[in-house]
C-alpha cells in the first residue's frame, strides 16, 4: 500500500504523471512517509489547473494564484503555531502526539495486511 513503491513501478510517459511519480520519490526520500497523500494532493492540484486551463486561463496565472494560495496557508499555519518549546511537559506531550499520528497509518498498514 506504499504510493512511492506503486509509482515507482510505472512507466509514465505523460509530464505530469512524471512529476508525480518524482515528487513521491523526493517526498518517500527526504521524509519516508506520506507518499499517497502528497501524490493525490498534487494531482488534485494538477486537476484543478486543468479546469483553469480549460477555461482559457493563462498558465502563469495558475501558478501565481497557487503562489499566493501557499503564502495565505503558510501565514496560516504560522498563526496556528504553538511553540511549547520552553515547556518540558507541553514539549514532551507534543512529542508523543507527533510518534502517535506518525506511526499510526504504519500500523494500520501492518494490522490490515
Amino acid at each position: 500500500n506504499d504510493g512511492a513503491t506503486i509509482l515507482k513501478s510505472l512507466y509514465m510517459d505523460n509530464p505530469a504523471a512524471k512529476i508525480l511519480i518524482d515528487m513521491s520519490k523526493t517526498q518517500d526520500d527526504e521524509v519516508g512517509d506520506g507518499t499517497t497523500s502528497v501524490t493525490v494532493l498534487c494531482g488534485e492540484l494538477l486537476r484543478a489547473a486543468e479546469k483553469l486551463l480549460d477555461q482559457s486561463i493563462h498558465p502563469q496565472t495558475i501558478i501565481e494564484g497557487y503562489r499566493d494560495a501557499v503564502k495565505i496557508a503558510n501565514a496560516r499555519l504560522v498563526e496556528l503555531t504553538e511553540d511549547h518549546g520552553s515547556n518540558a511537559k507541553l514539549f514532551h506531550e507534543d512529542l508523543i502526539r507527533i510518534a502517535k499520528t506518525t506511526l499510526s497509518s504504519k500500523i494500520l498498514t501492518i494490522e490490515r495486511s
